[in-house]
């Protein structure tokens, strides 16, 4: 069965792109596509390097990372150690190192350490630090998610609804959290469903129905395609 058809776009890098469509229109699925976890027989690249073929694993050391609809934070370990599983050590964590090189790892892992405290302040949650993940609310945990793609070296950042579910407070914090990404060089593909915040957030606007794409462009010129409103957005 054929999930995404015939679906070709370009990002351009340091945007902030919008997915949006009807409930199956592929959204997730296009995610999943790129991040190796649905086969395809089509090529998605990040710059010139071909994605398809490649592992999650290796398509998140090439620079990609992302987030899911519900919080993915490990439940039994403390808030700071979910952030610091973000990290990128300056080489592979090996028995060699811990044996032989035990002391620049040991200072790499305070200064991550140092990373996560200064992200949790910057949100307020630095009391939270040693606190089990679980324990948090799931507005918190959503946070956490966000603040995790601080820690790592992506270049592109794919986020499955981050706005779900969450109080216009919280909704402002992550918003600029989010242009703080972007301003330190990624580039961003996200899902929402939130017509007012696609269109005060993204530069661009990539609309799905069926696995197909309808339409692209600014959030305005995309609202006035009678596709999209059939599809999509309604009278």
């Amino acid at each position: 069965m054929k999930i995404l058809n015939d679906l070709s776009f370009t990002i351009k890098e340091g945007s902030i792109t919008g997915l949006i469509g009807p409930n199956g229109a592929g959204k997730s699925s296009f995610f999943n596509a790129l991040f190796a976890l649905f086969p395809s027989t089509g090529s998605i690249k990040l710059e010139d390097i071909e994605l398809v073929g490649k592992t999650p694993n290796q398509v998140n050391h090439l620079g990609v990372c992302r987030t899911f609809q519900d919080s993915k934070l490990l439940p039994q370990m403390t808030v700071l150690e979910n952030l610091m599983l973000s990290s990128k050590y300056s080489e592979t964590v090996t028995l060699r190192r811990v044996f032989f090189d035990s002391k620049n790892l040991s200072e790499e892992q305070k200064n991550e350490q140092a990373q996560g405290i200064k992200l949790l302040r910057k949100v307020g949650l630095e009391k939270k630090a040693h606190i089990l993940a679980g324990d948090l609310s799931y507005g918190q945990s959503k946070l956490i998610e966000i603040l995790k793609l601080f820690m790592c070296d992506s270049k592109l950042i794919l986020l499955d609804e981050p706005f779900s579910g969450l109080f216009p407070e919280m909704i402002k914090v992550i918003t600029r959290l989010i242009y703080e990404l972007v301003e330190s060089g990624r580039t961003i593909i996200f899902v929402e469903h939130n017509m007012k915040l696609i269109s005060e957030i993204c530069d661009h606007v990539i609309v799905l129905d069926a696995g197909t794409k309808i339409a692209e462009g600014t959030f305005d010129h995309v609202r006035k395609i009678p596709a999209v409103i059939e599809a999509y957005l309604g009278d």
